[in-house]
């Protein structure tokens, strides 16, 4: 299932975000945790249905500039 459009707007955005901050910041740990903000608050907007493409567009943009999340991460989505 695809998203609304104003979650794929922020989606995008968020993705423009992660070049600059790749381009510009010595250390992943320096943009993560706003990273995680911004995700997170479009992630809440989601309905149950388009939390699973949403994660994929984030994983996909990770991906495509070679970043994971940090560990902590995957213990904070499961809880």
């Amino acid at each position: 299932m695809n998203v609304r459009p104003e979650i794929q707007v922020q989606l995008d955005a968020l993705g423009e975000m992660l070049v600059h901050w790749v381009a510009q910041v010595r250390h992943p740990a320096q943009f993560w945790p706003q990273f995680e903000m911004l995700a997170g608050e479009i992630l809440d907007q989601c309905a149950q249905a388009e939390r699973d493409h949403a994660c994929a567009c984030i994983q996909a943009m990770l991906k495509e500039h070679a970043l994971e999340l940090p560990a902590w991460h995957d213990s904070k989505t499961r809880s």
